[in-house]
């Protein structure tokens, strides 16, 4: 993963960016035989024990970057990503959304992670939103829209 840019992908008041090495890359669809020419990892915004973490690919065309999307529709990848988080998936969200229950790494307790890509372009970004509470809706839609923009 390169090393992340300076900013958040979105700046929220009251949230703190900090660095997220390794970030979320790995979080990503199947991208073999997609022609990536960029990866990005952004800063993660924090606040009150709440994350944003972000990671942006940039392919060779729209179709490939559709295609990555599409990629993470299939129950492959759910099943992934609930190994990934040694979690459950709790519902979908609006487009292409997880919403996962996963234990906490301390065994205490268990956290909401959520998983959304966006493709715009030639881009697609990968955005998770962890919580333990679960994000309130209004601020997820919110999120989600600045990253479509």
């Amino acid at each position: 993963m390169p090393p992340a840019r300076s900013v958040p992908l979105v700046q929220l008041p009251g949230w703190h960016a900090v660095d997220d090495p390794p970030g979320i890359s790995d979080l990503a669809p199947d991208l073999g035989g997609l022609g990536l020419d960029a990866e990005a990892g952004w800063k993660a915004q924090v606040e009150n024990g709440d994350a944003i973490r972000s990671a942006t690919f940039t392919f060779a065309t729209a179709k490939e970057a559709a295609a990555a999307r599409k990629r993470a529709a299939g129950d492959d990848y759910q099943a992934r990503l609930e190994r990934a988080f040694h979690g459950v998936t709790v519902g979908h969200g609006p487009g292409t959304g997880l919403r996962l229950r996963v234990p906490r790494p301390t065994g205490s307790g268990s956290d909401t992670v959520e998983v959304y890509l966006r493709a715009r372009g030639r881009t697609l970004t990968i955005v998770e939103l962890l919580s333990a509470r679960g994000f309130d809706p209004g601020l997820r839609n919110r999120i989600l829209q600045q990253i479509s923009r």
